[in-house]
């Protein structure tokens, strides 16, 4: 990931979740563990004394480094809060259980305080952020058996939303990031005002999802078209699970992935995330090269694969798929650009294709997918749309159904167009989710 912070930051916690929160947004840092009690005074509020215990933390850390080099310290403290009962860390299994019998059925709040603090001049920002949780009516067997895996016994409400204890969550309402230990919008807000991050071009993604909502109804209406004819895959190489999760929340029906490896990690957690918080999963699209050894992995994962390129590969997919009981839609991909290393039928081979595509029982395709050549003025990409919209309307029926009728073309830079050409499925994946790495 690349370096994004002007000032060095200093996480003061000892949370494996939050440095993987943090390392998960692309944020570097060092980490020094503060020495703060956290002990609720008498007749403090939950939210006095989160924010309290996160100030101490900051500040102390701050101290410790120094005024030079100037450097910005986050910290954060999580609780459980059923009323004005605050449910800390357990001391002990018994305990733990108290805490999940008094939890279970029953919607409490979790709250998060973050702090910043320049370590220059002290000066301090802060943020309290409040989800909703409510855990399942469990029984007391299932409570006792999660208390005996030891994992609740450092958890503030004795579980943990990351681990094993999302299997108790019915529901979360807020921030899934908040439930797990560090509100990730909020604290990257904090850290570019103190300094140490720089603001995000385009905006936040639900921002920039609207954004593009508006751009896609624009040119389609250019066209004579409906904003409905165009379906979004937000495509997601190198963004977080929690990312994902919240541009689905935010409306994005589909997600694409280029890399199985990849997906095969962030598909179960985003499916987690959506779960807990009672939203229903995308239709995750493969748009990369697709290795036929891979077939099997790529039936299993995926709604849609969208670079079918070859009659083998179509028959391993559609053998994976039939073994898997699943039916996948597959586009075929054209090399329209005789560019090799992206994959992609030879048009004067497509027909092939298609009349192979007869033999195939647990496949069902749907339409053709392009990639051209990467142009820096848009208008460049519009005849190698045009073309691959004429290759549609002149390719024969499919031997076992209708005619194809999808044309996925079009990313970030020249979506517009594309739309303008006939495209239904547009890829998109920086104007939504950002800059990716420089490694990408």
């Amino acid at each position: 990931m690349p370096d994004l912070a002007a000032l060095p930051l200093v996480l003061a916690s000892g949370s494996p979740r939050r440095r993987e929160l943090l390392a998960r947004a692309g944020v570097r840092f060092e980490v020094r563990v503060p020495d703060v009690p956290e002990e609720r005074a008498p007749g403090e509020a939950p939210e006095a004394f989160a924010l309290r215990v996160a100030l101490a933390k900051a500040r102390a850390v701050a101290r410790r480094v120094g005024p030079a080099p100037p450097r910005v310290v986050l910290a954060a403290d999580t609780i459980v809060a059923l009323g004005d009962d605050v449910l800390g860390k357990p001391r002990d299994a018994h305990e733990a259980l108290s805490h999940l019998r008094r939890l279970a059925g029953r919607r409490h709040r979790v709250l998060t305080a973050v702090a910043v603090v320049d370590s220059r001049r002290l000066v301090a920002r802060h943020a309290l952020v409040e989800s909703g949780v409510t855990l399942r009516a469990a029984g007391v067997d299932e409570l006792a058996a999660y208390v005996a895996s030891g994992e609740p016994m450092d958890k503030a409400g004795a579980y943990a939303a990351q681990g094993e204890g999302r299997r108790l969550i019915s529901r979360i309402e807020g921030s899934e990031t908040n439930v797990i230990g560090l509100p990730l919008d909020e604290s990257l807000a904090l850290l570019r005002a103190a300094g140490a991050l720089p603001a995000p071009p385009g905006g936040a993604p639900g921002a920039r999802l609207a954004a593009l909502r508006a751009r896609i109804a624009r040119a389609a209406a250019r066209a004579g078209r409906r904003e409905e004819e165009v379906t979004l895959v937000g495509v997601a190489k190198r963004k977080g699970a929690d990312a994902v999760a919240g541009a689905v929340r935010g409306g994005l029906g589909a997600v694409g992935e280029n890399y199985l490896q990849e997906a095969a990690a962030k598909i179960p957690d985003v499916a987690a995330y959506l779960a807990a918080a009672g939203c229903a999963a995308p239709r995750w699209h493969f748009v990369g090269r697709l290795q036929r050894n891979k077939a099997r992995r790529a039936a299993a994962l995926f709604d849609v694969v969208e670079t079918v390129d070859s009659p083998e590969l179509g028959a391993e997919l559609d053998r994976r798929a039939a073994a898997a009981g699943r039916r996948l839609a597959v586009l075929f991909q054209v090399d329209l650009c005789d560019e090799p290393q992206k994959g992609g039928v030879a048009p004067a081979a497509l027909g092939a294709l298609i009349e192979a595509s007869g033999a195939w029982a647990a496949l069902d395709p749907i339409g053709l997918m392009a990639i051209p050549a990467a142009v820096r003025d848009p208008e460049a990409s519009r005849p190698a749309f045009a073309r691959l919209r004429e290759l549609l309307a002149s390719a024969p029926s499919l031997p076992r159904g209708p005619r194809l009728r999808e044309l996925s073309m079009g990313m970030s830079g020249d979506f517009e167009v594309a739309i303008e050409e006939g495209a239904t499925i547009v890829r998109v994946g920086t104007a939504l989710f950002g800059e990716r790495s420089r490694t990408d």
